[in-house]
């Protein structure tokens, strides 16, 4: 068994209906707020789950930010918050976006501190068996997605393999984001 190192740690879119874009902030440069295929709202069945796609090559970036304290070098991994904003059904969803997004900086920074990690080589992202199609009104949304729980960042030193773990992950579209390194605080 791999030993797990934690800390407690719009490609094809349609247009919002009214209902959703009445709720939305506008400002000025936001992007345009578009739903994607795999998100709409009126989903009664979860569509198939997205393959890994580039969260790999992403995940190797976040690694480099890990071991580099460099939390930038990952931003492309974290959900955008546009699409946050989308996805909350909550009167604030610019507040609770910057709160986790500094949770993962934060988390960036902790996990730099774990030994070994100049030696280190990133592996692989393995993906959970813990998946599930979050619907609507879950965890106060307003859109549905796929969600990955406590996948891990696999990486070797001398050898042995260790893991971090990547607390949630969930899919806009067709693409993987993090949402949460570390348990949600």
């Amino acid at each position: 068994m791999i030993p797990l190192v934690s800390r407690r740690t719009a490609l094809g879119a349609l247009a919002l209906s009214p209902l959703f874009s009445s709720s939305l902030p506008r400002r000025a440069g936001a992007q345009t707020a578009v739903v994607p295929e795999h998100n709409r709202a009126e989903l009664t069945e979860a569509p198939p789950r997205p393959a890994l796609g580039d969260a790999t090559e992403r995940a190797q970036r976040l690694f480099d930010a890990i071991v580099h304290d460099d939390p930038v070098r990952a931003e492309d991994l974290f959900l955008p918050q546009h699409a946050f904003r989308l996805i909350k059904g909550i009167s604030d969803p610019d507040a609770l976006w910057t709160r986790i997004h500094g949770m993962y900086e934060s988390d960036i920074h902790t996990l730099h501190a774990l030994p070994d990690l100049a030696g280190a080589t990133f592996v692989r992202l393995d993906l959970s068996r813990r998946r599930a199609w979050v619907r609507i009104r879950e965890e106060s949304n307003r859109l549905p997605y796929w969600a990955q729980r406590h996948s891990a960042l696999v990486y070797s030193v001398g050898g042995v393999e260790r893991q971090i773990e990547v607390r949630t992950m969930i899919a806009w579209d067709d693409r993987w984001y993090i949402t949460h390194l570390s348990e949600f605080r």
